[in-house]
């Protein structure tokens, strides 16, 4: 963890001599060197509370150190005269010669009582974590097999009326992956007309609950923008209205109170069908009080067969291991007292040490000195464990994840950016730190995009309680609650680099804010569920330091004036939940002063309605040089003249196709990734105005998204860049013979097509002889097409194929058995023919090429 606030420093420094020219770097190589020694990773024989204190204390120092180079910086940089400056210059060399000594005497401290005597460094190359690891999302169920048939048994069978059923079991002992593994029970999903489900956790809200039921019940994982602006009542009752008349399943996973249990309960009809609701909890109370008579299932521990079985299938999958393992395997089993997770997370830990015997007894040893008569003590100290083995550049990372709220759904997109901002990863290495964490078993994946990359990800609710702990324990990050002691948010030191709000209402935390050092914090992240901005903006004016600032709750009604005047911010997210007098939000000119910003988004809000109104950006915009991401919403421009150059721009989306001329291609030349974004008659009027200029200007663009553009503005090949690997068409009408287009451009690898209608277009897509040669991934969503034809000919390489919507689709061509590379079919709310022949294709595969197909679906018509 010192390792990152190490980094942050280095960055800080290197940024302050640069900026004010000043030719000395010997602080700047000193830094650097004990970055270095932090990067080794040792064996841990020390006490680790008081090595967790050392590291709280060079972290301190580090950012202290970092507080006195912005205020000398900023005093060089206001020098009146060559004398006031050489004196501002000398004062920042002595103070920053003094910062160091201290850091250097501490870190030297710490690597001591790390490890007294026989340091073995270890390799910290980043790893990448296989294939498999990364498409097992959920843990492997191993000593249950009777409770999954008792459970389903009882969900298929019996009474007619609605009967509840509840899991019960301390965190960790496997309730949601039995749960989940019943829940996608192929039996399951043809017993019941519809499914859903939705977590509620300690900190729930009910309506958040309705409405991911509301959502899974429909399919999706996006809230109906329809619901949005409802009530709870409102919300209550339509669910109800779906589930009445019909065979349901709904999942309800980690409820914690009676009272949560009593605000959804009401929507759940009696039809006399023979409807089930499948509950898990921690507290036997809830269970017996939601419970239909005995139908109650309390989980058991692993028995130390089933224990090390679960150790050993996931430390060495099917190969064979040396037969000295088992002995210290079974041992290091046993001390996990039959706990899955804490099994699971032992075995991550175990695959990156590799097949070491000393260092799987040094493992062994440390379990055994951890063991507790508490279960979930002991639990906590196995995990622990796991967390202090991870290496330096890990660790801080992983801590990161407490800046979020419970069960939050984390977007990679968004967490690499704030990874980048916080100075952790350089942005080509952070997904690989998410992978590695991911294989560590510390943090899973929720879903992957169509292309299998990872799209969103979580982390169970017991490594967070972890995660927690070691943030608040190294002062890492303040989380606020609503329901935690204050006293727990003022532990330690008086610092608080990042600030993380968590709460129903605004004033909530605007309180809150009031109560942090403005001068100490460095980021602010605020997760308000219900939209107002009463004295949070006001409060934020204080925050001159701040490097980043994330409102991605609905806070705002205008722009915030004071947001111009943090010039240190990397990372700003903001978002508008109205607009005063209805009028567009205007972007001031000023923005350009945040000459640091590397990450800007503005955005309405998702679960409330979304006003009619946009962005309108200034021309100054293209002058803030260091942006490399711009996401917005519906947006225009003030008429402008291009000054300066977005040359680091990296990702953009959603820009106005009336601004794609090419003065704006010649300022973003070197995008990675561009989605455009209008109504249909934006796309008309900047075709009518050849405002919609050629996109192979953009020379390094590997991704391409158009979102509402009609049939008649789509480019002919030759304007496509070369380069291209990913496209999708959403929201739009394209006509499938066009498509031949695509087929063509010599390196796309993923093609997504999203059609707002097709009707048009006829009754079937003859795919054209040439085909689509390069395409691994393919998603087709709600094109009304009966007949598909194409061969596996021209579809050679096609790994995973995804139909979504296709309510009038027939079947999957049957020669795509044919492709050797097919992996998964994914079908979603499609007929009940096309997952037949989908499922032909997989008996034929396994039957004369002995090969597999993964074959998904949901809400089958």
């Amino acid at each position: 963890m010192a390792y990152a606030a190490i980094t942050s420093l280095l960055s800080t420094t290197h940024e302050s001599l640069w900026k004010n020219s000043i030719a000395s770097y010997t602080h700047y190589y000193k830094i650097q060197s004990l970055r270095t020694i932090m990067e080794k990773s040792y064996n841990i024989k020390g006490d680790i509370e008081d090595l967790t204190r050392l590291e709280a204390e060079i972290i301190e120092l580090a950012c202290i150190t970092e507080d006195m180079i912005n205020s000398e910086s900023r005093k060089v940089s206001l020098a009146k005269n060559q004398i006031s400056r050489r004196i501002a210059v000398w004062k920042l060399n002595f103070l920053l010669k003094r910062a160091v000594g201290r850091i250097d005497f501490t870190v030297k401290k710490w690597i001591g009582m790390l490890n007294s005597k026989d340091l073995k460094a270890q390799n910290l190359t980043l790893e990448s974590t296989s294939q498999h690891a990364l498409q097992q999302t959920e843990s492997m169920m191993i000593g249950c097999e009777n409770e999954f048939e008792m459970i389903r048994d009882q969900l298929t069978r019996g009474t007619s009326q609605l009967d509840v059923v509840s899991v019960v079991g301390m965190g960790g002992i496997g309730k949601t992956t039995l749960a989940n593994k019943i829940y996608n029970d192929q039996f399951i999903l043809f017993r019941f007309d519809i499914r859903a489900k939705a977590t509620v956790s300690q900190e729930y809200c009910a309506r958040n609950v309705l409405l991911r039921l509301l959502s899974s019940v429909s399919g999706s994982r996006k809230i109906d923008e329809s619901y949005e602006q409802q009530d709870d009542g409102q919300l209550a009752d339509r669910l109800q209205k779906f589930l009445k008349s019909r065979r349901y399943l709904i999942f309800i996973d980690d409820i914690w109170a009676k009272e949560a249990w009593d605000d959804v309960k009401l929507c759940f009809p009696d039809c006399d069908c023979g409807s089930r609701i499948l509950l898990t909890t921690r507290n036997m109370e809830v269970a017996k009080y939601a419970s239909s008579g005995e139908t109650l299932y309390q989980m058991s521990f692993l028995n130390h067969d089933e224990s090390w079985n679960l150790l050993r299938v996931k430390v060495f999958e099917d190969a064979c291991f040396p037969p000295e393992f088992e002995k210290v395997g079974k041992q290091i089993a046993l001390n996990c007292k039959g706990l899955p997770l804490a099994i699971v997370v032992i075995a991550g830990l175990l695959l990156k040490i590799g097949k070491s015997l000393d260092e799987w007894k040094s493992v062994s040893e440390n379990i055994t000195s951890l063991i507790s008569t508490d279960l979930e003590v002991q639990c906590m100290r196995v995990l622990a464990l796991s967390y202090h083995h991870l290496p330096h550049h890990l660790k801080s990372v992983f801590l990161y994840f407490a800046i979020f709220p419970e069960d939050e759904l984390i977007s990679v997109d968004k967490l690499v950016n704030l990874w980048v901002a916080e100075g952790f990863s350089l942005e080509q290495y952070a997904e690989q730190c998410l992978t590695d964490l991911i294989g560590r078993s510390l943090i899973f994946i929720h879903h992957l995009s169509f292309d299998g990359k990872i799209k969103a990800c979580g982390m169970h609710d017991v490594i967070r309680e972890l995660c927690l702990r070691e943030a608040q324990n190294l002062n890492f990050v303040n989380a606020i609650t609503e329901d935690q002691n204050s006293c727990e948010q003022t532990r330690h030191f008086s610092t608080k680099r990042r600030v993380s709000v968590q709460s129903e209402l605004s004033s909530f935390a605007a309180n809150q804010l009031a109560t942090v050092h403005h001068n100490m914090a460095r980021s602010v992240l605020l997760f308000i569920r219900n939209p107002s901005n009463s004295g949070i903006m006001h409060e934020l004016e204080r925050f001159k330091v701040l490097r980043i600032l994330e409102l991605a709750s609905p806070t705002l009604d205008a722009f915030p004036s004071c947001v111009v005047d943090l010039s240190l911010l990397r990372y700003l997210a903001l978002t508008f939940y109205s607009s005063i007098n209805d009028h567009d939000i205007n972007i001031p000119p000023s923005i350009s002063r945040l000459q640091y910003l590397e990450t800007f988004i503005l955005k309405f809000p998702k679960y409330y309605g979304r006003p009619k109104i946009s962005f309108t950006l200034p021309g100054e915009i293209f002058k803030m040089s260091q942006l490399r991401n711009l996401s917005l919403d519906r947006n225009n421009m003030v008429p402008h003249k291009y000054e300066g150059t977005l040359r680091n721009l990296q990702c953009l989306s959603g820009w106005n196709p009336l601004y794609c001329d090419y003065h704006f291609t010649q300022q973003v030349r070197f995008l990675r990734k561009l989605q455009i974004c209008g109504n249909q008659q934006d796309y008309i009027k900047s075709n009518e105005m050849k405002g919609l200029h050629d996109p192979r200007s953009f020379i390094r663009l590997q991704e391409l998204k158009f979102d509402g553009m009609p049939h008649s503005v789509l480019p002919p090949l030759e304007a496509f860049p070369k380069n291209l690997m990913k496209l999708a068409l959403t929201n739009t009408c394209v006509n499938l013979k066009d498509l031949r287009i695509l087929g063509k451009l010599p390196k796309l690898e993923a093609l997504k097509l999203k059609f707002a209608s097709s009707n048009y277009i006829g009754s079937e897509w003859k795919v054209a002889e040439e085909g689509f040669p390069q395409l691994k991934f393919l998603l087709l969503n709600r094109l009304n097409i009966k007949y598909w034809r194409a061969s596996s000919d021209q579809f050679p390489c096609l790994e995973r194929l995804f139909l979504e919507e296709c309510l009038n689709m027939d079947s999957i061509p049957e020669d795509f058995a044919e492709i050797t590379t097919l992996q998964l079919i994914d079908i979603r709310m499609c007929k009940e023919s096309v997952l037949n022949s989908a499922e032909k294709i997989q008996k034929d595969v396994e039957d004369n090429y002995g090969g597999s197909i993964e074959v998904h679906f949901r809400y089958i018509l």
